[in-house]
């Protein structure tokens, strides 16, 4: 049976029905957040949305990916809450059954057992103390720990033994990530950072000596000083060159490891050679360890450079960009699109390429080779024909490789990738998609000279009049450290499938792209931003695709921000839409959390020294230069953007007389996850456009 007539109807847009209702959004919705090999075993972490979309954990097999059943009980739900954004919340002990997770409700480290209970491992504190980026080792459980007992947080990396046993590995850093020790167990690894540096700034390596109680630093590699230029204006205080960011180390061996850096211009993976332990004194008193080694950028030696970006924010702990196991890397690497690559570090893997894994002509870097190393190429895999938006790697396992990936005709997928033919294996989906002919076909642009992401109107029941343009929304990402990509979404389509086109823009500051035009927004959001938001509008109207009359923005936290500056500096919009938006820089950086306490530094200038730039770009100060009318969504539960800051924006709109709705979600966060609440504030969110653009409600063709 077909799932629509062929006969199509002409009918304007905004008035197309479709079955890709609110409800449909937010019922369907099962993100995949995690997965690992144990033996044939594929273990994965999931929203469950008929369990008020608790995180739970499924087990299933590489053999027969269709039987699966779910481990954790109803009672606990997997997510750490460390930097407030959590991450690499549970992890497998390889040599048993043993499966460590971090329970939301009260951030301790459960152990279970399939088929058992589960019972703590680490002691009650009302969740004051949190774990984060969890890692298997031989030697325990690796994870960021973070107190916040007190008014400052503090944070270590710290082994958990399986009997609860707790040991300090270190405390260098004010935040860090990425705990790993070495095969022989004598070195950590780790990347951190301070104040007031993001881990997209500028961050350290540290490789720290773990085989005595002093725990001496051996080397650090930082990338403090190193010069670039930036755009800022003469008048504002100059925000600090924050210098390069370094993420994601992973062991080769007991001397070298990968990391990214992105000291040439984008993020790349590099290795790095260190001192064997053998070569270092052994220090016993902390008081007399010698100074640590300070490694320049000059010690890294390329292992992938696509020209593209291997790497990128670490809003989550545990975020990983490439893979390794001694005999290959697997990473991913980003721009306008995701690609999925391999490098052969020895010769035994070396192998004819299927036809699946393609030689790229320009992945030739002789200086790629270290002495005494075969592999000089490194390969493209693409079996599916697919344009992926993004890619995630999760883990490189004997016979395959584990990842998440979202394209243009697929939403969420897990994926277990054969090493040797490239072919790609469906494990999970994180939707089941019953009316994919509804789902919008997005297609990477430039417009105004700004990456952009098109998503048009797009229903096979309908057409528009010859001589109508359609309305847009324009939706703006997070972050604003962040990237829009190509990726068939639900959300998106509830928009489109009803005749309403959807433009995401790549704005100066996103990720992607490499470090300059990241480095744009530094100093200069609510600027940058909002240029580049309106250059690529102005393309999208010049070229024919979008009625000028008809286009909204919208916008999710740092987004929101950018929606509302928008329209209290131009009169591009019709209308606009802030999900838990900032409106208030000064109100943010006293309310905020420790984590992104400092990002304001950065993007608008430093604390107190710019106070007068955090008061003439608020929002909730501008509100008299709005005179389009605002929707406003947030929840109760923010931390990072508290309810005060919505409720204080409304009022304001309300003084000066300008439209607005205003919905306040009872027990949801930064960001919505109950389906009553997605359900609502989407229908609300549509209606309101259909309002404003002047669409007649009770003429919907159906």
């Amino acid at each position: 049976m077909k799932e629509f007539p062929q006969d199509v109807v002409t009918a304007p847009y905004g008035t197309w029905s479709s079955p890709l209702n609110a409800a449909e959004v937010a019922a369907g919705a099962a993100p995949i957040f995690d997965a690992a090999f144990r033996g044939d075993e594929i273990f994965y972490s999931t929203k469950i949305p008929a369990e008020k979309a608790r995180t739970g954990l499924v087990r299933t097999s590489l053999s027969h990916p269709g039987d699966s059943e779910q481990i954790i009980p109803s009672g606990f739900n997997i997510r750490s809450a460390v930097h407030e954004y959590g991450g690499a919340s549970w992890a497998l002990d390889q040599s048993s059954e043993v499966i460590y997770f971090v329970n939301a409700a009260d951030q301790r480290v459960w152990q279970i057992i399939p088929g058992r209970a589960p019972h703590a491992l680490t002691p009650d504190t009302s969740g004051r103390i949190r774990y984060g980026d969890l890692h298997m080792s031989p030697w325990g459980l690796l994870c960021v720990r973070e107190d916040c007992r007190s008014t400052r947080r503090e944070r270590a990396i710290v082994l958990l033994t399986k009997h609860g046993t707790t040991n300090v590995l270190s405390t260098h850093s004010h935040f860090m990530a990425w705990p790993r020790l070495s095969p022989d167990g004598s070195t950590l690894a780790f990347i951190g950072w301070e104040h007031p540096n993001m881990p997209w700034d500028g961050t350290t390596l540290w490789l720290v000596d773990v085989r005595t109680p002093a725990i001496p630093a051996v080397a650090v590699l930082s990338g403090d000083g190193i010069e670039r230029p930036r755009r800022s204006d003469p008048g504002l205080p100059s925000p600090t060159d924050p210098g390069i960011s370094l993420l994601q180390p992973e062991f080769t061996s007991d001397s070298s490891l990968h990391v990214i850096s992105d000291h040439d211009g984008h993020w790349s993976l590099y290795g790095l050679d260190i001192d064997p332990v053998a070569a270092r004194p052994l220090a016993t008193d902390p008081r007399h360890a010698p100074a640590p080694e300070q490694i320049g950028v000059d010690r890294l030696r390329p292992v992938i450079d696509t020209g593209e970006e291997i790497g990128g924010a670490l809003w989550q702990l545990g975020t990983r960009w490439h893979l390794n196991d001694g005999d290959e890397v697997w990473a991913h690497s980003q721009a306008a699109t995701a690609t999925l690559v391999r490098r052969r570090l020895t010769d035994s893997t070396a192998a004819p390429a299927p036809e699946s894994v393609a030689p790229d002509p320009a992945a030739t870097d002789p200086a790629a080779t270290a002495p005494g190393t075969a592999a000089t190429t490194w390969e493209t895999i693409d079996s599916t024909g697919e344009t992926f938006g993004t890619i995630e790697l999760l883990d490189l396992g004997r016979t395959h490789l584990l990842l998440t990936a979202k394209s243009t005709r697929r939403t969420g997928v897990l994926y277990a990738v054969d090493r040797v033919t490239g072919l790609f294996t469906e494990i999970a989906s994180e939707r089941l998609d019953t009316h994919q002919g509804y789902y919008s076909r997005p297609r990477v642009d430039e417009l105004g000279g700004v990456p952009v992401v098109i998503h048009s109107p797009h229903n096979p029941r309908f057409a528009a009049p010859d001589d109508e343009l359609p309305p847009f929304v324009v939706s703006i990402h997070g972050g604003p450290t962040g990237q829009a990509t190509p990726e068939m979404t639900a959300r998106t389509s509830f928009f489109t499938s009803q005749g309403i086109g959807v433009l995401e823009v790549n704005y100066g500051g996103s990720t992607g792209f490499g470090r300059a035009w990241r480095d744009r927004l530094r100093g200069q959001w609510g600027i940058v931003d909002v240029e580049d938001t309106v250059a690529a509008v102005n393309g999208l109207v010049a070229a024919g695709l979008a009625d000028p009359n008809r286009i909204a923005i919208s916008g999710a936290s740092s987004g929101g921000w950018t929606v509302l500056t928008a329209l209290a500096s131009t009169n591009v919009f019709a209308c606009g839409t802030s999900y838990f938006g900032v409106t208030d820089l000064m109100r943010f950086v006293v309310d905020t959390h420790d984590f992104e306490s400092h990002y304001i530094d950065g993007l608008v200038g430093p604390w107190p020294a710019a106070q007068d730039e955090y008061i003439t770009r608020s929002p909730i100060r501008r509100t008299t230069d709005i005179n389009v009318p605002v929707a406003v969504m947030q929840g109760d539960r923010d931390p990072i953007v508290p309810p005060s800051q919505a409720q204080e924006f409304v009022d304001t709109l309300e003084l000066a007389g300008v439209e607005y709705i205003y919905r306040l979600y009872k027990g949801e966060s930064h960001g919505f996850v109950r389906a009553e609440t997605i359900i609502d504030s989407l229908e609300s969110e549509f209606g309101f456009y259909v309002d404003v653009f002047g669409i007649p409600r009770a003429h919907q063709h159906g």
